[in-house]
């Protein structure tokens, strides 16, 4: 897409004290109800098309509603496509293919002309008030740069939507689509067929109905007893070819209706469908016409409402074909399926606090900078459909190492605290390889989402040092390794070249050796120092080397863990875990 708003800074609308946001040509607003992330739309849709705002959009009434744009990619072969005026309005203000414009409303209900717009001057003389008043009619070459936005919001509107042909409506934006091929194929035909319609009907047509000049006689003789010389003839104008499309809608067909039904005779789950299905031809439309003069703003409020799974992934995949193909899509979600991991690094985390108001976390784009570029597995990894509902809908994250924290933790947690995690607004999201620790981590923190990982006692002898969390010479860890190697041999635990358990021809599985360690006495404190340096970096480690030997599990099966939970249901915790204290000290852990 050639040109976009990448940046929006609103002061005082609504929820919005003050706060900027980098856009996309695909952009997720993800956030809990009420966060404002509705306001973020209505903004930017504010800051192209001005209206009078009422005091109910201003945050502080006394002060001014600002909102600062900046455009990007206004190269010289847009340019060229603008009217000579309208470029010769913003040419001067561009600089690497940037313009900054800002609009003002100082008190609520002002009149549209006292809402101003302004627009950043690169080389204004004096630095310190760079910004120039409305120069030679610059909103006027906004309105061609950014046609009327399509706004979707997501409880009203389907039905207006997809049955009123207006300029920004999406049945609008479907008939601008096809006029043309349909004028130039019928034109001909149906202007001949206006043309005797008026004939008809017109005042002065030729061809007028008598009945027509009936009803001007018999007026006529009435009025002339008031006023002798007025005479009146009845007008029924006649559409011009392009107005006939303004009556455009959509009709329902069902077999029980074969005569059609207005959509407003169906449910919202139907209308949604509908307005969507509209949203994705129009976007095969685009992408067939290759059309890159314009850009037109889609801002849609949770696009996914009413529709089943199968039917998001199609309004997902035809939004994102809009926003290559002339369309810069802004859109407010409630499902993690509108959002690819491909997606996650423009997706904006909504959120609001008193008294900061709305605000937004750190985008993964711009955090990027920040992770190792070997971290982009992690990535994918933690944002696959099966992670990101939990993640980008999560106040903090746990990163866990097994299946079996997945299974039972959610539970045990439920019975410390007595509320879930859910309600704590916890994601729990199991990684892919205790290696991934470090790089998740950095990922999560990154984005300003608050990180605490689960692991077990092998991680530290195995990933922490070159995680960076432990040091190579670490005393606790020599101690570790020296006593494994002691007992070693007289247990027939089978030692890998870097001096730990392997499960090649040993006498029992890698972990249950480094249980089997964890028990030994010498090194119990040992153990217990290396889980408080892990403490340190936000890291539990399992002491008895995994969850299992705490909670008293002989194995790790859905039929164990699933026992294990409705053991828990019926019986305190320190009934159903053998080591019930540790747990309860790493939930507490877990909610500081």
């Amino acid at each position: 897409m050639s040109h976009r708003i990448s940046q929006i800074k609103i002061d005082n609308y609504k929820s919005l004290v003050s706060e900027t946001f980098d856009l996309s040509d695909y952009t997720p607003l993800i956030g809990y109800n009420n966060a404002g992330k509705t306001n973020i739309l209505n903004a930017i849709k504010w800051l192209l098309r001005r209206s009078s705002l009422g005091a109910d959009a201003f945050n502080q009434t006394n002060t001014a509603v600002t909102m600062v744009g900046v455009i990007d990619g206004i190269d010289n072969a847009l340019l060229n496509l603008l009217p000579q005026n309208h470029r010769n309005s913003i040419q001067p203000y561009i600089i690497n293919g940037q313009l900054k414009i800002k609009r003002v409303q100082n008190q609520p209900n002002d009149t549209a002309a006292n809402i101003r717009l302004f627009v950043h001057d690169p080389n204004a003389a004096n630095p310190a008030q760079p910004w120039v008043a409305n120069p030679n009619g610059i909103d006027n070459a906004l309105n061609v740069l950014f046609p009327e936005p399509i706004h979707i919001g997501a409880m009203e509107n389907a039905e207006e939507d997809v049955s009123k042909s207006k300029a920004g409506t999406t049945i609008g934006k479907l008939l601008a689509e096809i006029i043309e091929p349909i004028e130039n194929q019928y034109g001909a035909q149906v202007r001949g067929i206006l043309d005797g319609l008026k004939g008809l009907l017109d005042a002065d047509g030729l061809n007028r109905a008598p009945e027509l000049t009936q009803f001007d006689a018999a007026v006529n003789q009435k009025i002339d007893n008031f006023f002798p010389d007025v005479n009146i003839k009845l007008h029924v104008p006649t559409p011009e070819f392009k107005e006939v499309f303004n009556k455009g809608t959509i009709k329902i067909y069902e077999p029980q209706s074969p005569l059609g039904r207005d959509i407003s005779s169906l449910g919202h789950g139907a209308q949604r469908s509908i307005q969507m299905a509209l949203v994705r031809h129009l976007a095969e439309l685009k992408r067939a016409a290759q059309n890159h003069g314009t850009t037109t703003l889609l801002l849609i409020d949770e696009p996914e409402l009413y529709l089943h799974p199968q039917a998001i992934e199609i309004i997902r995949d035809a939004l994102k074909t809009l926003s290559t193909q002339g369309y810069q899509v802004i859109f407010s979600t409630h499902s993690a399926m509108m959002v690819t991991h491909e997606d996650v690094a423009n997706a904006i985390l909504i959120r609001k606090r008193h008294p900061q108001g709305t605000y937004r976390r750190q985008t993964l784009k711009a955090a990027i900078p920040q992770i190792a570029a070997d971290a982009a597995s992690q990535i994918q990894l933690m944002f696959s459909l099966s992670n990101s509902t939990n993640i980008l809908f999560s106040e903090k994250v746990v990163l866990t190492e097994g299946k079996t924290e997945q299974r039972v933790l959610p539970k045990i947690f439920e019975k410390v605290t007595g509320k879930t995690l859910g309600i704590y607004k916890y994601a729990l999201v199991r990684q892919g390889g205790v290696a991934s620790t470090r790089k998740s981590m950095m990922v999560l923190n990154a984005m300003d989402l608050p990180t605490k990982a689960i692991v077990d006692l092998d991680y530290a002898f195995r990933n922490a040092v070159t995680d960076g969390f432990l040091q190579a010479a670490d005393a606790d860890l020599a101690a570790c390794h020296q006593h494994m190697g002691q007992i070693a041999a007289a247990n027939g635990i089978a030692l890998e070249a870097d001096g730990y358990p392997t499960n090649r021809n040993s006498s029992m599985s890698a972990s249950d050796a480094i249980a089997f360690l964890a028990a030994q006495q010498p090194i119990q404190q040992n153990i217990i120092n290396l889980h408080t340096k892990l403490l340190a970096h936000n890291i539990w480690l399992w002491k008895k080397g995994a969850i299992e030997a705490h909670i008293g599990l002989a194995g790790k099966t859905e039929q164990i863990w699933a026992n294990f939970v409705n053991q828990l249901q019926a019986n305190p915790l320190n009934v159903v875990a053998t080591d019930h204290a540790e747990i309860t000290a790493c939930i507490t852990w877990l909610t500081n």
